[in-house]
């Protein structure tokens, strides 16, 4: 698929939606904040910044696009992550 395909379909996702799904978020300045879904942990250190669609866990230091986020929650490859978004 070319790459202006995909960056199609991640412009038009809405990174705190979908990640929303799985993790309670709560505005915090820019970002949105969470407990992590990958490891346990009893204050939020995960992040969400809807302007770049971008996450990170600064307890586990896992990261990415909401692609990564999908192949890493619902053990994907990355095809089938796009395949599931688009």
């Amino acid at each position: 698929m070319p790459d202006s395909t995909i960056d199609e379909i991640k412009r038009r996702l809405d990174a705190v939606d979908i990640i929303g799904q799985t993790v309670g978020l709560k505005r915090s300045g820019k970002a949105f904040k969470g407990l992590c879904p990958f490891h346990n942990e009893k204050s939020g250190s995960f992040y969400v910044w809807p302007d770049t669609g971008t996450w990170r866990c600064f307890g586990c230091n896992e990261g990415g696009d909401v692609f990564s986020f999908v192949q890493k929650r619902d053990n994907l490859d990355f095809r089938e992550a796009l395949r599931f978004l688009g």
